[in-house]
C-alpha cells in the first residue's frame, strides 16, 4: 500500500513539472495598454480628451491664503481686540471645445470664491459688497468683520463666431465700475 501510494504520488509530481514546464515555453500574451488621458494639442497646452468623445476639456484655477497681524497698541472697543485676519480665494475655469462642421465649439465657466476675516487691513470688501457679490457671515462676527463671496465671472458658449453669455467685450466701457 505504501509503495502504491508513493507510486502514484512521484507520477502526480512528475505530470506537473512537465506541464509546468510546457507552460514556459508558451508565449505571453500581453494586456493592451490602456489609455485613460490623452492629451488634446489642437487648442494649446493643458487640454484633454474627455473620455469616448471628441472633445477636450481643460480644468484650470489657482488658489490663494493670505494671513496677517496687526499689533494693538490699544484695548479701546474700536478694533475690538482682533489683531490677526485671513483671506482665502479660489478660482475654478472650465474651458471645453468641440469641432463641428461649422467651426469650433466652446463652453467657458470661470468660477470665483473667497473668504476673510479679521481686522481692517485684510478685513471686508467694500467692492464686493457693492457689486452684490458678498455677503457676510451669519452668527460669528459683530463687528462685521467676516464676509464670503461666490461669483459666476464668465459663463459663455461661442459657436460659429457668436458669443452668447456672461463674458467681457471691447464695447463694454463700464465692465468693473466699482474697482
Amino acid at each position: 500500500m505504501k509503495l502504491l501510494k508513493s507510486s502514484l504520488l512521484g507520477s502526480a509530481t512528475a505530470f506537473v513539472a512537465i506541464g509546468a514546464a510546457h507552460a514556459a515555453d508558451l508565449p505571453v500574451k500581453k494586456a493592451v495598454p490602456i489609455e485613460y488621458v490623452r492629451v488634446c494639442s489642437a487648442y494649446g497646452a493643458g487640454f484633454f480628451y474627455i473620455p469616448g468623445t471628441d472633445t477636450c476639456l481643460r480644468l484650470s484655477g489657482r488658489a490663494r491664503f493670505e494671513g496677517g497681524y496687526m499689533t494693538s497698541y490699544s484695548r479701546q472697543f474700536g478694533n475690538g481686540g482682533d489683531t490677526s485676519g485671513y483671506q482665502g480665494r479660489m478660482r475654478i475655469n472650465l474651458d471645453a471645445r468641440t469641432q463641428t462642421a461649422y467651426g469650433t465649439l466652446r463652453a467657458f465657466v470661470r468660477f470665483d470664491a473667497g473668504a476673510r476675516t479679521g481686522y481692517s487691513g485684510i478685513g471686508t470688501s467694500g467692492t464686493q459688497q457693492r457689486i452684490g457679490q458678498a455677503y457676510p457671515g451669519l452668527g460669528i462676527d459683530s463687528f462685521g468683520r467676516d464676509q464670503q463671496f461666490a461669483n459666476v465671472d464668465k459663463a459663455f458658449i461661442q459657436f460659429a463666431g457668436l458669443t452668447a453669455g456672461r463674458a467681457s467685450s471691447f464695447f463694454d466701457f463700464y465692465a468693473h465700475d466699482f474697482e
